[in-house]
């Protein structure tokens, strides 16, 4: 892969890309580490298994910028884990990193989650916000019990639903992330929602960063997504819990009383055009995403 143009000369000859390998993943770890990210050596891992990605390296083969993507099917792609080194910013490292990123996936729908100081950088290429995240986070300091409305249980995912839930997951955000769900059934732990009509609802917890994490979390109505959300909340009682949730004044309250406090957010960004964004009455809803780099 070529240097940026928008390089200086010294620096050309310092920066090369190159398209990033599981020997960089330790490096990369260590990058997201000293930014106090709370990714683990094995979420790198597992998100490098599903994605391709760039590093940015010194002559030395040190990895100074990291970016990867995950293209859910043939029209729509995620992009996270976008980091500089402090020590080199300022020389149109990520510029470079995002624009390679856009190379491998051309025609597709871009989808990120932005700092509040990468916004502009996306927006100068062709991103637009859709909304804000809110990240909470915490202890679970209590134990929700949320009922679910008569005629409907809640139970243990199968094998047996996964076809079901991938078309519900595609549906909801119009990607096929299908392999990303079948990596969380085999790693983590999965509930549905159902009735007699069928599925309404899913969700996973996970080991990620300094404890587990809820979500995805998807349902055909909110009546059905917070009695999962408690759930998850009941199950890991004094534990470290996260959850990324779209902003929503009525979930972050329940969130907040369980522990579960706002310590962030970052600001959902797409490439596609805004009219094409808007959902029918019948389509699911996201009320937390796998995690802000999936969606």
């Amino acid at each position: 892969m070529t240097q940026s143009a928008s390089l200086s000369p010294v620096l050309q000859t310092q920066i090369s890309f190159r398209p990033m390998q599981a020997d960089d993943l330790a490096q990369a770890w260590q990058l997201s580490k000293d930014l106090a990210w709370p990714h683990r050596l094995e979420d790198w891992e597992q998100m490098f298994s599903l994605g391709h990605g760039v590093v940015a390296t010194t002559p030395d083969d040190a990895v100074i910028g990291t970016i990867l993507w995950w293209a859910w099917g043939l029209q729509a792609a995620c992009l996270g884990m976008i980091i500089v080194s402090p020590a080199w910013q300022g020389h149109g490292i990520g510029k470079q990193l995002m624009a390679l990123a856009r190379q491998a996936l051309p025609g597709y729908r871009l989808h990120l989650n932005a700092t509040s100081t990468g916004v502009p950088l996306y927006e100068k290429t062709g991103f637009h916000s859709t909304g804000v995240i809110a990240q909470h986070q915490g202890n679970v300091s209590t134990v929700p019990l949320i009922p679910l409305p008569e005629g409907c249980r809640m139970r243990p995912m199968g094998s047996a639903d996964m076809s079901t839930i991938c078309a519900m997951d595609h549906a909801t955000l119009r990607m096929d992330r299908s392999g990303l769900i079948e990596l969380l059934l085999n790693e983590g732990r999965g509930i549905v929602v159902d009735s007699e009509k069928g599925i309404l609802g899913f969700s996973f917890c996970r080991k990620f960063g300094w404890g587990q994490v809820a979500g995805p979390v998807i349902a055909q109505d909110p009546v059905f997504a917070l009695p999962m959300l408690a759930y998850w909340a009941g199950t890991c009682a004094g534990q470290f819990l996260r959850t990324d949730i779209p902003q929503d004044e009525t979930v972050a309250a329940l969130l907040d009383q369980w522990g579960l406090l706002r310590v962030g957010s970052v600001v959902s960004m797409t490439t596609e055009p805004t009219e094409s964004t808007a959902s029918t009455p019948d389509t699911p809803s996201c009320f937390a995403l796998c995690s802000q780099a999936f969606g």
